[in-house]
């Protein structure tokens, strides 16, 4: 009789399980509805993501907001951009967080989100004050009492500089400061000696700082991975696919050669079996995504491929002329790849 009852109320719990999901509104459904993709970046990171004083955002992150923009919507302006953490994420105030997040083991397996691939390969690493007389990160080891801020407790900066203080013995005091604006303010403001960041941050902040960037200098070396990926809740597998071949259809058309500027040609005398798969001549490709064929036609043309964005705000086209290094194609010595387009 016990067993009976136990297997009815099972029953019961699928089928309501069942009944949920079937009524639960996808994201994809959720931005058609609102008309735009409310997107979390991180504020006052130059390059990858920055409030204009004319309400604009522009960067590297930005411009992957826009590309899903522009698959989704058809435009790739139709994007509401703010500063925004995981927590926005989880709580449904935002669809994806394009705001440098690494991909970690604790944040991948104790919180409810999805990191869909990795975007950008970068490290942590240090900026200082030049007066502290170190001009690399070994002969600052040999200091005492230097101060070095980092996002609050929770950060992976923080984190990682906690290890590199255990593990080397040095003799420094770690000041966490709440927001990346707060530790700049700090930073910059003389509060500390030295800040950890990811490197490439630290090198653009470097580079937009005009007036002052000889009282500053970033330290050659790289004390940890940090592998930066989107980030999207664990909830919604098709959403997380969708943000996941965002990427890796801009990678795609890096890969085979198309461009923003030669699309429409490639589009229309290409014989490659990938491209045409790619722009939507051969059709297919957004079905498993509950889009049509021109999606990634859509966002190539209106944002750009990989490198085109990456070039755009960071690289040679940019004040920081950054080089890609990892993040360079497989073939070029870099770890970019995207699976066959087929």
């Amino acid at each position: 009789m016990k067993r009976a009852l136990l297997s009815i109320v099972m029953a019961f719990v699928v089928m309501a399980t069942h009944i949920d999901e079937a009524n639960a509104v996808s994201t994809l459904d959720s931005v058609r509805e609102r008309g735009y993709v409310q997107c979390g970046v991180t504020d006052r990171v130059p390059g990858f993501s920055t409030h204009g004083s004319n309400g604009q955002w522009t960067g590297f992150f930005v411009d992957f907001c826009r590309a899903t923009a522009a698959a989704v919507l058809g435009q790739a302006d139709a994007v509401q951009v703010d500063s925004y953490w995981l927590d926005a994420l989880t709580g449904g105030s935002i669809d994806v967080l394009h705001a440098g997040s690494t991909w970690t083991f604790m944040r991948d397996t104790t919180q409810p989100v999805e990191f869909p691939n990795i975007y950008f390969y970068d490290g942590q690493g240090f900026i200082a004050h030049t007066n502290v007389g170190a001009k690399t990160l070994t002969q600052a080891m040999g200091m005492s009492n230097l101060k070095v801020c980092a996002i609050g407790s929770t950060s992976t900066a923080h984190g990682t500089l906690a290890d590199f203080v255990d593990k080397n013995q040095v003799k420094w005091t770690l000041i966490p400061i709440k927001t990346m604006d707060g530790m700049w303010r700090a930073f910059f403001g003389g509060r500390c000696h030295m800040a950890v960041h990811d490197r490439s941050a630290l090198a653009a902040v470097h580079a937009g700082r005009l007036d002052d960037s000889n009282d500053f200098i970033v330290f050659p070396e790289v004390i940890s991975k940090e592998p930066l990926a989107p980030a999207v809740r664990a909830d919604d597998v098709l959403w997380r696919d969708m943000i996941s071949w965002t990427t890796l259809a801009i990678i795609a058309a890096e890969e085979l050669g198309v461009t923003s500027e030669n699309i429409d040609d490639m589009k229309a005398h290409s014989e490659s079996p990938q491209v045409r798969r790619l722009l939507g001549v051969e059709p297919g490709l957004g079905k498993g995504l509950g889009l049509d064929d021109d999606w990634a036609y859509r966002m190539i043309k209106q944002v750009g491929n990989y490198g085109e964005i990456f070039e755009r705000n960071l690289g040679s086209k940019s004040m920081f002329k950054m080089s890609r290094g990892l993040n360079s194609l497989w073939r070029d010595g870099g770890l970019l790849y995207a699976p066959p387009i087929r």
